[in-house]
């Protein structure tokens, strides 16, 4: 049989004589281009050539047939002569502005040209700061903890490279990863395509799919620490216990517990990137020291474990237990799925397939292309402001949320009955009752198709106790199960566990959130009272919608404290802390801005959301502006909202 495989070392031989010289055939470039993002290929072959034709084509999703044929025979004649493993320079800001707007069709604004305008990547380093003019002395003691090796770690030690400020990294685990690393369950992969989930300065990775799986973000993650000096400079076994601040010298000492015991150690500046996803929640059930099975917990998946003729219990549909719900539904006998609360899933063209060799042909030798392409794997995100906000007119009229967000919630009304083949009594259970973009969304790998197998089981009553032999739900009916998985998530508002972190007049950061309203900080970083302190993924850092993809908030960031160290190192900076009036303020506006989102309303479903600290009342994860404005405080930044303390005034303070 042909596989997928075979096909694929076939493609990459023709590759291999394509690329030597002696088949330059245009049937390899036909295909190349029929595989490839066609307004990708506008967008480069237009950069190229300046051709008029290709200016007055629309975008790719509303061309012809004569149109489509068009695009391509004019690429597949310039490839023929001009392809090569070559780069363009940035274009110019007038050309780059246009190509920005015939890429998604629309004129854009000042405001958005700013924030998309790195998203091209043209420049080796976007987003990210380095040094203009003359670099100042780096001060003997100089250096940057950052804690965690994850996306957010390891770009911050890459913006440190850059600057030539001398940093080390603090990882608990053995490798990279962070929590990719801990998370290894069956087919776990990325729910974004993965050209947004790489990042910008690392040019034309040769993805094996187009959603890549867990081990090769992990592998990615690992060649990416290594090629930009990042492993020489992470101590891994490491694992931070308390960190506090010394006022008399201001800087930070660090617990540390190491391979070889506890240490203490000193870093003028630390960095929290210890991420979102560290903490896995374990849930306890009534029940559970008699039940003679397993239990457990994704992000703790054993390595050795067969499922096979296995009867499993998945509790959970977040992404977590949707991904992994055919892949073991593959090897188990039996697999009960259990739902609490329904979600709205989402297809997602390509997932699940290979990149084909001949688009990574044209991410080495079509110059631009590779530019463009993730630019537009993007462009979805860009405009997805108005789907979570209320649209109180909209609603007057009789609409739910907004005209936008109520046409996409009959087209995933419609997408789940179409999948579950007409299944009534699947449907009933599976449209949720709140709007779509509420909650995260979630990618569907064949889950909908999973349940109308005959050994898959969709059960919704609530789970009352655990038995010997399985799961007794509220029904009084008992599931027999040999293993249960708790795909429950993580403790998310749990930011910076379980380190300590101690600031100025002994002040614990998580006694201070505890005692107020649940963590916050100012534009997600900084809190008061801790100086020389950044948090990358830090409380309401996740901006809501509009903005680029995760990979690139985490040089977004990076490059914010970035600017502070290069302030720092110019002027003398003892300490660097944004004050209590800027961030009371700063949180006052975010809950304002925040009530306006759907999330924090009945028909967002506030009281099952995990975006929402119900406890508090509040959202927690999110930032609830418009992507481009958000991206705006890290760019520019608000000097007057930090109090900035040079050595000459700590000494004097001191006296």
């Amino acid at each position: 049989m042909d596989t997928i495989p075979d096909r694929l070392r076939q493609r990459r031989q023709e590759e291999e004589i394509y690329m030597s010289g002696t088949k330059t055939d245009r049937a390899y470039l036909r295909r190349a281009l029929e595989a490839a993002d066609l307004n990708a290929v506008r967008i480069a072959l237009y950069q190229n050539t300046g051709d008029p034709d290709l200016a007055r084509l629309p975008s790719a999703l509303q061309l012809d047939e004569d149109q489509r044929g068009l695009l391509i025979e004019k690429a597949i004649s310039w490839l023929a002569e001009n392809a090569g493993p070559r780069s363009l320079p940035e274009p110019p800001e007038a050309l780059l502005r246009r190509l920005m707007n015939m890429a998604t069709g629309e004129e854009m604004g000042d405001l958005e040209f700013e924030a998309r305008r790195e998203q091209a990547a043209f420049r080796e380093f976007p987003f990210l700061v380095e040094w203009t003019g003359e670099k100042p002395r780096i001060p003997d003691g100089f250096e940057v903890a950052i804690i965690g090796s994850g996306f957010s770690g390891i770009v911050m030690a890459v913006q440190c490279e850059l600057l030539g400020v001398p940093y080390f990294v603090l990882e608990r685990q053995a490798e990279f990863g962070g929590t990719w690393n801990i998370n290894r369950y069956p087919d776990i992969r990325v729910d974004t395509i993965s050209s947004t989930y790489e990042l910008s300065f690392e040019k034309s990775y040769r993805w094996s799919e187009y959603f890549a799986r867990g081990e090769e973000v992990r592998s990615y993650l690992d060649h990416v620490a290594g090629k930009f000096g990042v492993r020489k400079n992470t101590r891994f076994g490491h694992d931070l216990k308390r960190a506090a601040f010394d006022e008399d010298r201001d800087l930070w000492r660090l617990d540390v517990d190491t391979p070889d015991g506890l240490q203490t150690l000193e870093a003028k500046v630390v960095v929290s990137a210890t991420g979102l996803f560290a903490n896995p929640k374990l849930i306890e059930f009534e029940g559970e020291e008699a039940f003679n099975g397993k239990i457990i917990h994704p992000a703790r998946w054993p390595q050795d474990l067969s499922l096979e003729g296995k009867r499993v219990a998945i509790i959970g549909n977040g992404s977590t237990g949707i991904q992994m719900v055919g892949a073991i539904a593959e090897d188990a006998e039996q697999t009960y799925v259990f739902q609490r609360t329904p979600q709205w899933i989402m297809p997602r063209d390509k997932y699940g397939l290979p990149v084909e060799p001949e688009v990574h042909w044209l991410m080495d030798n079509f110059p631009g292309y590779w530019n463009w392409s993730r630019y537009m794997a993007g462009a979805p995100l860009f405009d997805t402001h108005a789907l979570v906000t209320t649209d109180r007119d909209w609603q007057a009229g009789g609409g739910q949320v907004n005209q936008g967000s109520d046409a996409l919630r009959k087209d995933l009304t419609e997408y789940i009955k179409n999948e579950t083949g007409g299944r009534q009594d699947l449907i009933d259970r599976l449209i949720p009752d709140y709007a779509p973009f509420s909650r995260r969304p979630v990618v569907d790998n064949g889950w909908y198709r999973a349940l109308t197998r005959d050994d898959v089981e969709l059960i919704t009553h609530p789970i009352a106790r655990l038995t010997e032999s399985g799961i007794e739900t509220a029904d009084g009916k008992v599931h027999e199960v040999d293993v249960v998985v708790t795909a429950t998530g993580f403790e998310i508002v749990k930011y910076l566990h379980p380190g300590r972190f101690i600031g100025r007049d002994d002040i614990d950061i998580h006694e201070a959130w505890e005692g107020a309203d649940g963590p916050r900080a100012w534009i997600g970083m900084m809190v008061p009272r801790f100086p020389n302190f950044f948090m990358l993924y830090g409380p309401n850092s996740q901006p809501v919608s509009s903005g680029p993809s995760q990979a690139t908030w985490f040089t977004v960031w990076s490059a914010f404290i970035g600017r502070c160290l290069k302030r720092m190192l110019t002027e003398g900076v003892s300490r660097i802390e944004v004050t209590q009036d800027a961030y009371a303020s700063y949180n006052k506006a975010l809950d304002e801005e925040a009530a306006k989102l759907v999330m924090m309303t009945k028909e967002g479903g506030i009281e099952k959301n995990y975006y929402v600290n119900n406890d508090h009342g509040r959202v927690q994860v999110n930032a609830p502006w418009y992507g481009p404005v958000f991206q705006q405080m890290f760019s520019n930044v608000d000097w007057g909202a930090l109090e900035v303390t040079t050595k000459t005034e700590a000494a004097a303070a001191s006296e």
